[in-house]
């Protein structure tokens, strides 16, 4: 019997398309997705000590909070402040790389989702 810990993902994505997508590539890998379309319900579930994701995927931009607000009340979450996050975004300017790992981001990932390099990069924060 196989005795691997289900890891557990959190995402958050304001586009059902994406949220679909991770969806197909990590169910495939056995990680337990919790999806969310906005960052207030997001933070609603993570901010449950008996919700505790092992990785957090955010997208830099949606309506209402953004993923650099959603990073930023994360980070003040006891329980939290040591998950890793991915940042999913269409834009790959230096710039926003650089503030985003200033800000705390683990790892960066550009649209569209490219399955073998985000599941390179959620295996790397998740068991290395």
């Amino acid at each position: 019997m196989d005795s691997k810990v289900i890891k557990r993902i959190v995402a958050v994505d304001d586009s059902n398309v994406v949220l679909k997508t991770l969806k197909n590539v990590l169910d495939k890998e056995e990680y337990e997705l919790h999806a969310f379309t906005n960052g207030t319900r997001a933070l609603e579930y993570l901010e449950q000590k008996d919700k505790m994701p092992d990785l957090i995927i955010l997208d830099i931009e949606m309506p209402i909070m953004s993923g650099y607000d959603v990073l930023k009340r994360i980070k003040t979450i006891v329980h939290l402040k040591r998950v890793p996050v991915i940042f999913l975004t269409s834009h790959n300017e230096k710039q926003q790389v650089v503030q985003a790992v200033t800000d705390g981001v683990k790892d960066y990932v550009v649209k569209p989702i490219d399955k073998e390099v985000l599941l390179k990069r959620v295996h790397s924060l998740l068991y290395d």
